[in-house]
């Protein structure tokens, strides 16, 4: 155990990890998610996500007592989703999209911090930062799925059945977090409540900026590197 995380250490020490991130986003995203809503493999969806966020936040971190809360997490998540087969509680739903939610910003900072890290800019610091873009995209439909859960008639939804499963509601918010984020803004999904609104207005603020944040410090980085050199 203790060769596997030295080794997985060295891995996100490099930049290649953040290429290796974008590709287990892009496997999550477009392949097992959608599988998952079907209800034939949630299970496997749920345990890729769990991977990814395990061993990206515990090889990127010396500290033990961080390191805890992940293993802490990963045994919480597995617990809750088992429970809710036999105790379909709204609540559980709630508690495991907030603690999902809460390692997936955790996650975001540290990828950050490994593409805007000092050195030169290449591809693999590129694709992880295209990484964060997908992140943001996942951080804010747990949002929705938050304060619709805690508001209902938060969200307007023209598909009437949607509000009825709570559990395959986050697939439309899933959508729609992605639509917002960039800037599409199709109108099948309004948002009602102040609360949410708030939030559709900070993912598209953020959708437009990181862009330009991006572009600007990856040539900064370029030219720093050049100078140096």
């Amino acid at each position: 155990m203790r060769t596997l995380l030295s080794s997985l250490r060295r891995l996100w020490a490099t930049d290649m990890a953040l290429t290796a991130l974008l590709i287990f986003l892009l496997v999550h995203i477009f392949l097992l998610y959608p599988l998952g809503q079907m209800g034939t493999v949630r299970l496997v969806t749920t345990l890729f996500f769990s991977a990814i966020l395990i061993t990206g936040a515990m090889a990127a971190t010396r500290n033990r007592v961080f390191r805890g809360f992940v293993f802490l997490w990963s045994v919480l998540t597995l617990a809750i989703f088992e429970i809710r087969h036999l105790f379909p509680y709204e609540v559980l739903l709630f508690v495991k999209n907030g603690l999902s939610l809460f390692f997936l910003v955790l996650l975001t900072l540290l990828i950050l911090g490994q593409a805007f890290r000092e050195g030169p800019t290449t591809s693999h610091r590129i694709t992880g930062a295209v990484a964060v873009y997908l992140l943001l995209g996942l951080i804010w439909s747990l949002a929705y799925h938050l304060v619709a859960l805690a508001i209902p008639g938060a969200f307007s939804l023209q598909d009437p059945f949607a509000l009825g499963d709570k559990e395959t509601l986050h697939s439309h918010f899933f959508y729609f977090s992605f639509v917002t984020l960039t800037t599409l803004g199709y109108g099948d999904i309004v948002a009602v409540h102040p609360m949410a609104r708030m939030l559709v207005i900070l993912e598209g603020v953020t959708g437009q900026l990181f862009p330009v944040i991006l572009i600007s410090r990856l040539v900064s980085l370029h030219v720093q590197s050049k100078q140096k050199s």
